[in-house]
């Protein structure tokens, strides 16, 4: 009852975690922590403990349950005097109490002996190696040293402590019972020296001490009542503890240690563990714990409570000025295996030097408030930049993940274009960084580059240059072979430019002359225009460029003539477009073509044949004369016209072909009007797919 009433009254308390041990100084239990207190910190403990034995007595021939009390005080005071250094002052005060029972004759319990059973003082020096403070990953060496003076009891304190002492070991209480306590005697001795190694370990939420050091114990004094049977030399022990933490939260955590002392002159071992419990913060702590002796037969057959209460405050007001900071920390990583890459990280547009990951790929860098750009950069990955804001105190993860370089490469031959020699070559690539490069004697180049469409430019003496325009993927080879024409006595030039119909826009395009051993002719990007040297001659040409329109033209050429040629195309529609087919006439009433309308349907065709997948309706329109049913018709009529002319005249495959007659239904002008109702009366083109 009386431990419940103790616990009670200092569970309120249980808010904070000094994290002292009972012995003073930062710790658990008994186990002490490597790491002392910063400096400044002046700390004090108070740990009751009590244990009981009960016995029976006969009283008048009655028997009764009388009970001898032990009870230890471990209390102390420890101050940090540097980061490193921590001293303390340790005392335990003691009291044997006899409690009588009342039952069946009413006794007074006798006066208990009440001393000192250690006077300790010790210093502590320990030192923290910190890996990660987020994580938290660190760990810490120490050592301790301490001096226990085994002072005696007070003849003229605690009423005659040693008298007291002296009637509870050799007298017996309560005439005419006589009855023996037999209580053991305290025994005072000359100092003991104890030297502790200390090493603390803690990842995360997980935290392990060990202690392992040597108690020289000094020479015991008989206080001058005691038998020499029970005046018994205690030997020196060999002490060692492990000590083991959860650490769900700063607040609470979960103990966990054994405390071992090995006799060095017996070669026994003595053993204890103590589980238990501690809650608080920096400030104040309590803790709660239940030690069991496992090992020593004359300690294994009882258990006792440890609770222990510390407080602590700061005595050095540190006066540290603010410097505005934030951290970054993160890695660098292959972003399809995962596996960690050593990068070089710059901050381009501010004076943070530069800085290397380590081999896992990991790096860290304190900065200034503001706004940083972070380049990174990895011997065959591409770079990458990101850009952050950092505020006072931020602590940001930025990782970052490197796609490879793609190892793309064009081989090719340069040779005549009629014997198909080889041939020495300079080959550029215009509107690059690519530096020129030359084809070997037997005409062949090689290169490696990023993916993407280039011009390849390729002159030689007395040849006319020729160019070829290649699309590369990522880590595809590709062949382009370029022929040159040799530039002989007769000989004509074209010149020109290539345009977009519309907005008159310069286009990349290519020349092709058909049926020629002539190589193609590519046009500037930026200005659209050609030049080529040929023969003198009539040619038929074509024009190309993506998502155009091809066109035809025939081109004659007089020898040393110079004729300026230029080109406009149309685009290609895209999917869904409508398209109103301007110049599409029939007869009156009827589903007949004019001829007048057959270059609007040639141009049509060479739309279908530039995209041979694409797949369109014809549809047919009218305007609001005569009745629904017949201009519905009608317009059926007309659409599916169109539709045979293209197929039989083009031979476009007809599943691409589709006819729609939408009669008067979707008008685009007034049908009140005859100039409405000549735009009503039209044939449309709607792309239905590419594929």
């Amino acid at each position: 009852m009386k431990k419940s009433l103790l616990v009670l009254c200092i569970l309120p308390l249980l808010i904070y975690a000094q994290e002292i041990s009972i012995y003073g100084n930062r710790g658990m239990f008994k186990i002490q922590y490597a790491e002392p207190h910063s400096m400044g910190m002046f700390s004090f403990h108070i740990a009751p403990q009590e244990r009981f034995q009960s016995f029976d007595v006969s009283i008048n021939g009655e028997t009764t349950t009388d009970r001898k009390h032990f009870f230890d005080v471990n209390m102390g005071i420890s101050y940090a005097i540097a980061d490193f250094l921590e001293a303390r002052f340790h005392a335990v005060p003691f009291m044997k109490w006899y409690e009588a029972s009342d039952y069946p004759v009413e006794r007074g319990d006798p006066y208990p002996p009440i001393g000192f059973k250690t006077l300790e003082l010790a210093f502590k020096v320990g030192y923290p190696f910190i890996i990660d403070e987020q994580a938290p990953l660190k760990y810490a060496f120490g050592v301790d040293a301490a001096l226990d003076f085994g002072p005696g009891l007070s003849q003229e304190y605690f009423s005659n402590a040693l008298d007291n002492d002296r009637a509870f070991y050799a007298d017996s209480f309560f005439d005419p019972y006589w009855i023996s306590p037999d209580f053991p005697p305290h025994i005072p001795h000359s100092a003991d020296w104890r030297f502790t190694g200390l090493f603390d370990f803690r990842v995360g939420p997980f935290g392990s001490h060990i202690n392992v050091g040597y108690w020289m114990t000094g020479e015991d004094k008989n206080p001058g009542y005691v038998a020499a049977a029970d005046m018994i030399d205690r030997p020196n022990y060999v002490i060692h503890g492990l000590g083991l933490e959860l650490i769900p939260s700063e607040n609470a955590r979960i103990l966990f240690e054994t405390y071992g002392m090995f006799d060095t002159e017996e070669s026994a071992e003595s053993l204890w563990v103590t589980p238990g419990l501690r809650f608080g913060s920096a400030t104040t702590s309590f803790d709660l714990g239940v030690e069991l002796g496992i090992l020593n037969e004359s300690d294994s057959s009882w258990w006792k409570a440890f609770i222990n209460f510390s407080a602590g405050v700061d005595l050095v007001k540190k006066v540290e000025v603010h410097i505005p900071i934030a951290k970054i920390t993160g890695r660098t990583y292959d972003g399809k295996t995962g596996n960690p890459l050593a990068a070089t990280i710059t901050f381009p547009g501010s004076d943070q030097e530069p800085l290397q990951t380590d081999a896992n790929g990991t790096y860290q860098v304190s900065l200034t408030p503001g706004s940083y750009r972070l380049h990174i950069e990895a011997p065959g990955y591409r770079w990458q930049e990101k850009g952050i804001v950092l505020k006072d105190g931020d602590q940001i993860v930025l990782d970052f993940n490197l796609n490879k370089k793609p190892i793309s490469k064009i081989t090719g031959k340069i040779y005549d274009s009629k014997t198909k020699a080889p041939l020495v070559a300079q080959i550029t690539f215009p509107q690059t960084d690519i530096k020129p490069i030359t084809s070997d004697t037997s005409g062949i180049y090689s290169l490696t580059l990023d993916p993407g469409t280039y011009r390849i430019h390729a002159e030689a003496t007395n040849y006319q240059f020729n160019e070829k325009i290649v699309t590369i993927g990522e880590n595809e080879e590709k062949v382009a072979d370029i022929a040159l024409m040799e530039i002989g006595v007769d000989q004509a030039t074209m010149t020109g430019k290539v345009s977009e119909f519309e907005s008159g826009k310069p286009l990349l395009a290519q020349i092709t002359f058909l049926e020629t051993s002539i190589p193609k002719v590519t046009t500037d990007a930026s200005t659209g225009i050609y030049k080529v040297t040929v023969p003198p001659g009539t040619y038929s040409v074509t024009i190309d460029a993506e998502d155009y329109v091809p066109e035809s033209a025939p081109i004659v050429l007089a020898k040393d003539e110079t004729k300026i040629q230029n080109f406009t195309l149309k685009p290609i529609p895209k999917v869904g477009e409508k398209v109103v087919l301007k110049g599409i006439y029939f007869d009156f009433n009827s589903a007949v073509i004019k001829p007048t309308s057959y270059p609007v349907l040639d141009d049509a065709a060479k739309v279908l044949k530039a995209k041979p997948k694409m797949r369109v309706e014809i549809a047919g329109h009218t305007d609001s004369v005569g009745s629904d049913s017949y201009n519905q018709k009608l317009s059926y009529q007309r659409a599916n016209a169109v539709r045979d002319y293209l197929i039989t005249y083009h031979q476009i495959d007809p599943s691409r072909l589709i006819s729609v007659g939408y009669g008067e239904t979707q008008p685009i002008a007034d049908n009140l009007t005859r100039s409405g109702r000549d735009l009503n009366r039209r044939i449309e083109f709607k792309i239905l797919s590419w594929e």
